[in-house]
């Protein structure tokens, strides 16, 4: 029996209280004596809380998930005294095989990179993948401007690296590339001058930030 009709059945039986008789009268009329009862109800407390119920069926199987393998997949090339003296052209290459389609390639390079043969203006240096300039997110590029050293040819290691998405998987040749500045002539560049360039590729997860 539920809580509503256990309160019902309560009011019915055991909270019946009786109100004062009243007298109804008329000439020649004998008195007759009227009883009216009313009606009160306490209300009704909640009970104890009863115990769990049953556990509820299983949900629906999640979607896979996606595999990516913990063995880590990288590259290194190495070149002796490269003395590249080209202004514009493609340095040297390194490839690697790319395991899945969804991660990313970080890739850097160390060398010396010079500028030189003008008072004012650059040299660009920068990768490409399979022969194609980064665009997801940004070109992975470095300049090398200079001002008022027209007489001055200064040779300084410096570094070149950055990450690329959304490149398919399968065998990818990156590449280091010199070339000139947009916006300014023909300078003379010059890479890899009497030292050890090292260039590096690894495929990596793609960032949770992303």
């Amino acid at each position: 029996m539920t809580e509503s009709w256990i309160c019902f059945f309560l009011v019915c039986l055991n909270l019946l209280s009786w109100t004062k008789p009243f007298v109804l009268s008329q000439e020649g009329v004998p008195e007759t004596r009227v009883f009216t009862k009313e009606v009160t109800a306490d209300k009704c407390t909640s009970g104890v809380p009863g115990p769990p119920g049953r556990p509820g069926p299983p949900g629906p199987r999640g979607d896979a998930g996606s595999t990516v393998d913990a063995t880590p997949n990288w590259n290194s090339c190495q070149w002796n005294h490269l003395n590249n003296g080209n202004d514009v052209a493609q340095v040297v290459t390194c490839s690697i095989t790319k395991t899945y389609s969804d991660t990313y390639l970080y890739v850097g390079i160390s060398s010396d990179m010079r500028f030189a043969g003008g008072s004012s203006g650059c040299c660009r240096w920068y990768f490409t993948f399979n022969g194609a300039e980064c665009s997801n997110p940004v070109k992975i590029e470095a300049v090398v401007y200079a001002n008022g050293y027209a007489t001055v040819n200064l040779h300084r290691p410096r570094m070149l690296i950055g990450y690329c998405k959304g490149i398919s998987a399968g065998s990818i040749t990156v590449g280091w590339h010199v070339g000139q500045c947009s916006g300014y002539g023909t300078y003379d560049c010059y890479s890899g001058w009497n030292s050890a360039t090292n260039m590096w590729i690894e495929e990596v997860t793609p960032s949770p930030y992303d």
